[in-house]
């Protein structure tokens, strides 16, 4: 099958998958109890996958949608930069699809995207593609790096030895991942949007409070990590620390002229650690 056949049909079975997170609460699958078909949401953890959806919680699922398709837009556009042909560009591009699988349960479930809250996405999204067969059709070594990339693409730091394919696989997808985050939290964490709480996970605002330890990561040149963030400016300065973790020149270049860093960094208060917080960035990025 070609890799466009080979997306066509995944696209299908992932709107099918999103749609189906979307219905309301009264449906069968959901008033069984049982959650719905081999996710089990509303049947793990928490009884908020009985409740009706609202308006919020129908775009908050429509912007994980949304997300997962420009991501394997992004992941195309990298693997296209790295010249990746047959299984490797194949298991790329399925990665970079289903890469939140889990996003749909998860919230569904717990109508959150903080997984320490909640679950952790990643290995829901595993869950959710192995019960369902949604890569049954692909390869054994296609599918295995499939789900391996799916199950590492939202750790802080990935195994050192990784199988080739996924290795490429959930590289591919991290970038991918982090090219479309940033306008999106651009958009959220300024100061003069509209509060959106899922968003932000929950964070508190404040204008200029920050957290020592996330500021320092950026300093020290290191990511930072979410269980240190407090504060809405801590997750903006924990989306910059991501261009030391960013794996191939496409993406750098994407970043540069796409300019979502620079409108980041450009949210940030004019106080002495963050200047020099952005420019540390400024120059790590222009690397």
């Amino acid at each position: 099958m070609s890799a466009a056949a080979c997306l066509e049909s995944h696209l299908r079975a992932f709107h099918s998958l999103v749609d189906e997170h979307r219905v309301p609460a009264a449906a069968p699958a959901f008033r069984s109890g049982g959650g719905c078909p081999g996710c089990g949401c509303a049947a793990r953890g928490s009884d908020r996958g009985m409740e009706a959806l609202t308006p919020q919680d129908l775009d908050n699922i429509e912007l994980k949608r949304d997300h997962s398709l420009r991501v394997l837009d992004n992941g195309r556009l990298i693997a296209e930069d790295l010249g990746l042909a047959g299984d490797a560009l194949r298991t790329a591009l399925l990665a970079s699809l289903w890469h939140d699988a889990g996003r749909f349960p998860q919230y569904r479930t717990f109508r959150t995207f903080h997984d320490g809250s909640s679950a952790n996405h990643g290995l829901l999204g595993v869950r959710t593609l192995r019960a369902r067969g949604l890569l049954d059709g692909e390869p054994p070594a296609v599918r295995s790096a499939t789900i391996m990339a799916v199950g590492l693409h939202n750790r802080r730091d990935l195994p050192r030895r990784l199988p080739p394919l996924a290795d490429t696989a959930v590289r591919v997808v991290r970038d991918a991942d982090k090219l479309d985050i940033l306008p999106i939290m651009v958009a959220h964490l300024d100061p003069s949007a509209a509060a959106n709480a899922v968003v932000v996970l929950h964070l508190e605002r404040d204008p200029e409070r920050y957290s020592d330890e996330v500021l320092a990561a950026v300093l020290e040149g290191r990511v930072g990590d979410y269980k240190a963030m407090r504060w809405t400016l801590d997750f903006a300065l924990l989306l910059c620390s991501w261009v030391y973790d960013l794996n191939y020149p496409a993406t750098r270049r994407a970043m540069r002229e796409r300019g979502d860093m620079a409108r980041l960094l450009g949210l940030l208060p004019d106080l002495p650690d963050l200047r020099r917080a952005a420019e540390r960035v400024r120059a790590a990025l222009a690397d």
